[in-house]
């Protein structure tokens, strides 16, 4: 892990000399976090501990969810302990914070702590020195740290060696004492002990002691500052052993610490209470299902939810006025060049009717009956031409006069359309929670504001002696209801919306002036 760190820490001076960008290093190379974890329960001449292994290995498998690197051990002997010490000191150099944790037999002799390995036997003050792991040893490993630096006790057991020890303190001066003895602290330290000093902890009936059962339980709980962590763990213990068990804690830090940095529920809420993610509010509620904040994530879901429908169902709408409003105008363009068509036909005939003016020969008495002159016309053939030239323009007054029906139709239907298209966007609009619909997919070609099209101006433009086409009456104007007669005034569901979000906060001023209206 050091050469690590030296390598990365090698390479960002490399690309500074060099004048390259610095890479980003990984947390690990950041913040380093170790720990020695040990577990003793299996005693060869001591009673055997139910729940240090168990206590050991749940406490190793918190750590490392936690980002500490974690040398453990169960059931060691005195070589097993020492090497995890020796191990544990050379991976605490310039780390920034290490904890170490023990569960097993463990007791104060002259006023010193020590450890006691699983095949120990203590019979004097001799085997005290040589059988046993003196805790000061743990503390100069911590020492070699540069952070922070926790240490955690849950061998406040009874003294399994104290009759033997008694026996030879009547000729010798040394004193056996119940538990363990206070730490001295040193700066940037936190102390932990099961219980309080110079009293006995309980083993618990269990998986675990009630003091680690307290203390898994409450690293896995994110954004504790340890002192915090700690006093709940205290106040866990007390009421788990009907307070015949106090935990103690002797803290010596500069700033705050935190053993679990993951986000809070709180953090996490402040982040994204203002996205309009779904996924990410799917998130909050699946990780934090019983937060104060779930409620309020699952409204917001909702809403977005019901957001994103509203405006499939409107681009929906957009893209089918919009194929409509086409299809319609097509035809109104189809009818008016076949009006003009006709139009322009019957002028024509009326001037070429007008224009004819063929001579017919008159009798003399006088003279004798002679064949007709070259380039006269019969009476009988200018009375067919003139009763099939008043049929075509009949007829084509008739085809211009159906046209112009037709034209009349299509612009009644064409009002009736964006009528229905007006109505179904103020639905809309009350129902987005907004008085306009805005941001269409696709614009409508037609609108009620927007000047008429080629087709319907060239009604007016009529050539000379085609009659006009009165168009039917419009229809009469609806008589106008309270919403209508004053258009600020937010609907029902608009006012729902803003009353929601003024329960969350997040009203802006122009939903604050709508708010005045609802009420």
């Amino acid at each position: 892990m050091i050469l690590v760190a030296r390598f990365y820490a090698l390479i960002g001076v490399a690309m500074l000399l060099l004048g390259l960008p610095v890479i980003a290093l990984p947390a690990m190379a950041s913040e380093r976090r170790v720990a020695l974890v040990i577990g003793n329960s299996g005693y060869s001449n001591a009673p055997v501990l139910p729940n240090t292994v168990n206590d050991a290995r749940d406490m190793a498998a918190s750590l490392r969810k936690v980002g500490f690197e974690v040398v453990d051990g169960v059931n060691l002997d005195k070589r097993g302990m020492d090497q995890a010490v020796t191990r544990f000191a050379r991976l605490a150099q310039d780390a920034d914070a290490v904890m170490f944790y023990y569960a097993g037999h463990g007791f104060q002799f002259n006023g010193e702590n020590y450890l006691v390995p699983v095949e120990a036997r203590v019979e004097d003050e001799i085997s005290v020195q040589y059988e046993t792991t003196r805790l000061n040893d743990v503390l100069t490993a911590l020492n070699f740290s540069k952070g922070v630096k926790i240490m955690v006790l849950d061998a406040c057991r009874n003294n399994p060696f104290v009759s033997q020890l008694a026996k030879r303190q009547a000729t010798r001066g040394f004193a056996v004492g119940s538990g363990l003895a206070p730490v001295a602290r040193a700066q940037g330290m936190v102390i932990a002990y099961a219980t309080q000093a110079n009293d006995v902890a309980a083993d618990g009936i269990g998986r675990n002691s009630p003091f680690t059962a307290a203390l898994v339980r409450e690293i896995e709980q994110p954004g504790l500052e340890v002192a915090t962590m700690f006093r709940r763990v205290q106040k866990s213990v007390y009421d788990a052993t009907s307070g015949r068990q106090t935990p103690e804690l002797s803290l010596s830090l500069l700033g705050d610490f935190y053993l679990n940095r993951e986000e809070t529920d709180s953090d996490v809420w402040r982040r994204i209470r203002a996205s309009d993610d779904p996924e990410a509010y799917r998130d909050f509620v699946q990780r934090y299902p019983a937060s104060f904040f779930a409620v309020d994530a699952r409204t917001r879901l909702d809403l977005i939810e019901r957001r994103a429908t509203e405006i499939k169902e409107r681009d929906l709408l957009a893209r089918e006025f919009a194929e409509r409003e086409r299809a319609l105008l097509e035809r109104v363009e189809r009818a008016e060049t076949v009006r003009q068509q006709a139009a322009t036909d019957l002028a024509r005939r009326q001037s070429e009717a007008a224009s004819a003016a063929p001579t017919v020969a008159q009798p003399n008495a006088a003279t004798r009956p002679q064949a007709p002159a070259v380039g006269t016309v019969r009476p009988a053939d200018v009375a067919a031409g003139a009763v099939r030239d008043k049929a075509e323009r009949e007829r084509l007054a008739q085809e211009v006069a159906r046209r112009e029906r037709e034209l009349a139709s299509l612009e009644t239907e064409k009002r009736r359309l964006a009528d229905e298209r007006a109505l179904l966007e103020q639905a809309m609009a009350a129902r987005m929670g907004t008085l306009t619909m805005s941001g269409l997919a696709v614009q409508p070609s037609l609108s009620l504001n927007a000047p008429p099209p080629p087709a319907e101006r060239s009604l007016t433009d009529r050539p000379a002696g085609v009659p006009a086409v009165v168009a039917p009456p419009a229809a009469a104007p609806r008589p106008q209801t309270a919403r209508t007669q004053n258009p600020r005034a937010p609907s029902a569901a608009t006012c729902s919306e803003i009353l929601l979000r003024a329960q969350l906060g997040e009203l802006t001023p122009q939903a604050k002036e709508q708010l005045q209206l609802c009420r």
